[in-house]
């Protein structure tokens, strides 16, 4: 009886040894439609890409492929407006790595930042 019980024990052991060392399954990550390609340089830890929704145009920044920034709106000017083309996200985005590169963080963008880059918005 009490081989049986070990070999019981033991086979229990086994299982849990085989829960705890073997990797858990994650539920694939719902990946954005990027509607710019990545923009990077080759000394750049951080990537910029642009996208589409309701609102406008948006952007994210990558650093090393994790995403640390998504922008729905244009940053700086009251409203929750988007950007008008894919362009203006992506000069404004890069603007925002700039800033980030040289050690700017939160990388903060004024009204005339974006005047000097020619974006529009609605006051």
């Amino acid at each position: 009886m009490f081989s049986v019980l070990f070999s019981c024990s033991e086979q229990i052991e086994t299982k849990k040894q085989r829960e705890v060392s073997s990797p858990k399954t994650v539920a694939p990550v719902k990946r954005m439609d990027v509607s710019h390609p990545k923009s990077t340089t080759s000394t750049s830890k951080y990537s910029v890409a642009t996208f589409l929704q309701p609102e406008g145009w948006g952007y994210y920044i990558s650093e090393n492929d994790k995403q640390i920034i998504h922008q729905e709106t244009i940053p700086g000017v009251p409203g929750n407006q988007g950007f008008q083309s894919s362009e203006e996200a992506m000069k404004v985005a890069e603007l925002v790595r700039s800033k980030m590169e040289n050690g700017t963080f939160p990388p903060t963008i004024s009204e005339e930042e974006l005047q000097k880059l020619g974006i529009s918005w609605r006051n």
